[in-house]
């Protein structure tokens, strides 16, 4: 098969990811909406304003294999970073092992039971049977061999350092993330996903907006994306730093440990003309001249960001030190080499 067969195929497979993602969702995301309203006391809006260094620049944490296998947590606080800190939910529970405690940490996805996991999950026996979504795909062994054992020390640690802290919360999380995170008694400042065009007929961010009320923001299909948005939109900060933010895997992960193999291989089943090796591009990181590759899923969500950059005529600083984002309006840099520069701004 020729290489312009193959782009065109990948591409077809990209640009359905959307509509798939709106029909598995939909219902899911209203019904959390409309669930939640009754917690709704903070939005975004109701931030405090940032002060001195912790305006200046900002780090978000994303949770790619990059954070473990580079060692990146324990760089960034040897280096004595003065800026901002923005957690994803899945690489909270690591930074606070780290006693790197973030100034915000932000969810996004809906799915029931897997995402109040990052948590410390109260429900942790029922809640992992018959899914082995985190035994395939996560590449921090600790926490893919996740014992009753290590979730209570999670749910611990979460309560440990949780009270007061701020929480950017999606309007449309799960009943248990909501639940395990009042009982942990953060302060959890709403907002909504615009997954779509409000100003088109049947927008269903015009839905969940007339549910909740909640200001919107685009989330590129990821957290870790929506919490440079947040961070560039919602706090004001010009100078934002990524790790974490891989976007792919290591070339010697099976693809068995893709976020998406499942659904991939029952892709290549009913295409018979399709190879299972066509879905997984390559990238050669420029820092390192290592190569990575992707998924369909991560490309998708790769192009998202770099359009969202591009848009806002912003330099968006990549210290992940792997992966495939690279490109217009990014830098690539190492993690200490950001933070001496606006350390000492």
């Amino acid at each position: 098969m020729n290489t312009s067969n193959m782009v065109t195929k990948f591409n077809n497979i990209v640009n359905n990811i959307t509509n798939i993602g709106y029909q598995w969702h939909h219902d899911m995301l209203i019904d959390n909406s409309k669930y939640n309203v009754q917690y709704i006391e903070n939005t975004i809006r109701e931030l405090p304003k940032l002060q001195n260094e912790k305006q200046k620049s900002a780090i978000v944490v994303s949770a790619g294999p990059s954070l473990h296998n580079l060692d990146i947590i324990s760089r960034i606080k040897k280096a004595g970073y003065k800026g901002t800190l923005i957690a994803i939910d899945g690489s909270y529970v690591r930074m606070l092992k780290h006693e790197l405690i973030p100034d915000y940490t932000l969810t996004l996805d809906p799915h029931p039971t897997r995402i109040v996991r990052w948590f410390g999950d109260p429900n942790f026996e029922d809640n992992m049977q018959n899914d082995d979504y985190y035994d395939r795909q996560d590449l921090d062994v600790n926490f893919r061999n996740n014992t009753i054992k290590v979730n209570d020390e999670n749910i611990a640690l979460v309560d440990r350092y949780s009270s007061n802290k701020k929480l950017i919360i999606c309007s449309t999380a799960p009943r248990s993330l909501v639940a395990r995170c009042a009982d942990a008694e953060f302060d959890m400042y709403w907002w909504a996903p615009l997954v779509d065009d409000p100003n088109q007929d049947g927008s269903l961010t015009k839905k969940i907006n007339n549910i909740t009320g909640l200001p919107c923001m685009n989330t590129g299909g990821t957290v870790g994306t929506a919490g440079w948005v947040f961070a560039k939109t919602i706090l004001g900060i010009e100078n934002i730093a990524v790790v974490g933010m891989d976007l792919g895997y290591y070339s010697n992960t099976p693809y068995t440990q893709t976020q998406t193999y499942y659904e991939l291989q029952e892709y290549v089943k009913t295409n018979n003309n399709q190879n299972m090796e066509e879905l997984f591009p390559t990238f050669v990181f420029p820092l390192t001249n290592v190569t990575y590759y992707t998924d369909p899923t991560y490309y998708w969500y790769r192009e998202n960001l770099l359009d969202l950059v591009s848009g806002a005529g912003s330099l968006l600083y990549n210290c992940t030190g792997a992966g495939t984002l690279y490109g217009s309006g990014i830098e690539c840099c190492e993690i200490e080499d950001f933070i001496e520069k606006f350390n000492s701004c």
